[in-house]
């Protein structure tokens, strides 16, 4: 699921130039979820450094799944872990990944 919101804040920062400001959904695994965050093309740029490396809104983090790097207004930034860090690499169609 976070996969799912990861592709639409794709399209999203496709469309946009790095100054722009846009909303963008969470990137949380919970079903149903439709919380958005208002951030610039450049702070979603950071945050998709990694692979492993989504954001959501507080308390939306799930235990085992989400350690949290970075607390920010509005947001946190996670580390995937286990399973979940497997399923985000391999549906990561930027680079490719040697660990």
């Amino acid at each position: 699921m976070e996969v799912n919101g990861r592709r639409v804040n794709e399209a999203i920062e496709r469309g946009s130039g790095a100054g722009d400001t846009a909303v963008f959904t969470c990137e949380c695994g919970h079903v149903g979820c439709n919380a958005t965050v208002r951030m610039t093309i450049a702070e979603y740029e950071a945050i998709r450094s990694d692979f492993d490396r989504f954001f959501l809104v507080p308390g939306h983090e799930i235990d085992g799944v989400d350690a949290v790097d970075e607390r920010h207004d509005g947001y946190f930034v996670v580390r995937k872990q286990g399973e979940a860090r497997e399923v985000a690499r391999d549906a990561d169609l930027r680079t490719e990944h040697t660990d």
